[in-house]
């Protein structure tokens, strides 16, 4: 028992430091997100931790052990809830924007009752990123072991983090346009993945991956945007959160153009196979 005691000890003691540390850089929570659940910087921190010892442990036993599992209903039915929930998401995060600003960035933080609503949007579309880590998940228990890449685990730890700090610091504001635009790749990439999993193949799967990276430039472009004109007191959207995408961006542009690169190698290595194979 005393063993327990301490381990529970040492575990409210890491979470305190975290949450700590957290405000220190960060500052306090905006009024506007005090009230919701999960809002412990140290809260976050587990599930990505959780997350990360998941695909860091569980992947190796698997292999060991030789174990994989069909779980094509259940994703079925998380697709179809992912592309349900995204679309909510991309229509509504629009929609309270034009409710409170004409404009497509600078888009001031709104107060009272059209604040509260985009604040919790936010909220939801944070903790979305939770959910989706369902997508290892699946990977893992399906054996897809190859799909399980850095850069599927870094973009799913990197955006729960950044969009945690967005909740925190400014919920809302231009923060809707990246909210509005990932979601809507994610309705294009969960409806491929649902009519995948029937043997349809729709026209816009060749196009996934160049929609991701133009979403990645148009979000790295209003970040410029919004820096520039820092200087004429138009944008309030904090400068720690658009240096913050500007960085982020550059990282995900990187990481993709180069599996893009990777992916039209290995299909010209496979299509010059097929070709050698039916000239012998």
């Amino acid at each position: 028992m005393e063993y327990v005691d301490q381990a529970r000890d040492l575990v409210m003691h890491a979470a305190t430091t975290v949450d700590a540390k957290w405000a220190s850089i960060f500052g306090p929570i905006h009024p506007l997100s005090a009230d919701f659940p999960l809002m412990r910087p140290s809260t976050a921190a587990s599930f990505g931790l959780a997350y990360l010892a998941f695909v860091a442990l569980v992947p190796p036993l698997f292999k060991a052990v030789g174990f994989s599992i069909k779980l094509k209903p259940v994703m079925r039915l998380y697709n179809v809830f992912m592309v349900a929930l995204s679309a909510y998401m991309c229509g509504m995060s629009i929609l309270l924007a034009r409710q409170s600003n004409d404009t497509v960035w600078c888009v001031p933080l709104a107060s009272g009752e059209a604040g509260r609503r985009m604040a919790t949007l936010t909220w939801i579309f944070t903790y979305s990123k939770v959910i989706e880590f369902l997508d290892s998940v699946f990977m893992v228990f399906e054996g897809r072991w190859r799909q399980l890449s850095f850069l599927h685990v870094y973009h799913h730890l990197s955006i729960l983090s950044y969009w945690f700090a967005i909740l925190w610091i400014a919920p809302g504001s231009d923060a809707y346009f990246s909210l509005a635009g990932n979601s809507f790749i994610h309705v294009l990439m969960y409806s491929y993945y649902l009519l995948a999993s029937f043997n349809i193949t729709p026209w816009w799967k060749y196009y996934i991956t160049y929609c991701q990276i133009l979403q990645f430039v148009s979000f790295a472009g209003q970040s410029l945007y919004v820096g520039y004109h820092k200087t004429e007191a138009v944008c309030d959207f904090p400068d720690v959160l658009s240096r913050g995408l500007l960085w982020y961006m550059l990282t995900l542009i990187v990481l993709f153009l180069n599996f893009l690169v990777k992916n039209k190698g290995k299909a010209k290595v496979r299509s010059g196979a097929a070709g050698a194979k039916k000239r012998a």
